[in-house]
């Protein structure tokens, strides 16, 4: 299957299509590059990444519906979530935003602070971008990033093998530094 890029409409006609195939309760969290699309942050990206609580009794059935649809719509659809590479930041639950009711799916947008967290600890340069025009459309805050940053951090050395934790440190102050930079002289209100 060839897959295209997944644009803000795109994003919303998977999410309808979802609702319609998939006929139980469940809640379906945006992550990533997705839940970006939305809120204005990005453009485009190449697959809709997505966390779900789905009850056990109908996972099959959503598992299903998730890969017809996204067949359908010829788009690359992956279960993904920042906790899989570190410590989730403690309040995430409260910041999750609503994004919507498809069917009797709930679809929240992960929390943003987590997500720019997994982006700055894989530490790509669209991952860097993403994050910092994360902050840029006020969608995070650069201060709260960083307390939620040393929050996580102590514990990322024992949260499972996939995390690394001097390239996410370094990951992390190269960020801030760049922030800095290209914040412009002067910026500040009298």
């Amino acid at each position: 299957m060839s897959s295209q890029l997944v644009d803000r409409n795109l994003l919303l006609s998977f999410l309808q299509h979802l609702g319609r195939c998939y006929k139980h309760a469940g809640v379906v969290y945006l992550v990533g590059g997705s839940s970006l699309l939305l809120v204005a942050v990005k453009e485009s990206t190449y697959d809709i990444d997505l966390q779900f609580t789905i009850p056990p009794d109908h996972h099959d059935e959503f598992i299903r519906c998730v890969r017809t649809v996204g067949r359908e719509l010829r788009v690359f659809v992956e279960q993904a979530s920042p906790d899989e590479f570190m410590p989730l930041p403690a309040g995430r639950e409260e910041r999750r935003q609503f994004v919507g009711r498809f069917g009797m799916l709930d679809v929240f947008h992960f929390d943003f602070y987590s997500v720019a967290l997994g982006k700055l600890q894989r530490g790509n340069t669209k991952d860097f971008a993403d994050v910092l025009n994360m902050i840029r459309s006020n969608v995070i805050d650069q201060s709260t990033l960083r307390r939620f940053f040393d929050e996580i951090f102590p514990s990322l050395e024992t949260h499972g093998l996939r995390a690394n934790p001097e390239r996410f440190r370094r990951n992390f102050e190269y960020f801030e530094k760049r922030v800095t930079e290209e914040s412009p002289p002067g910026d500040a209100t009298p």
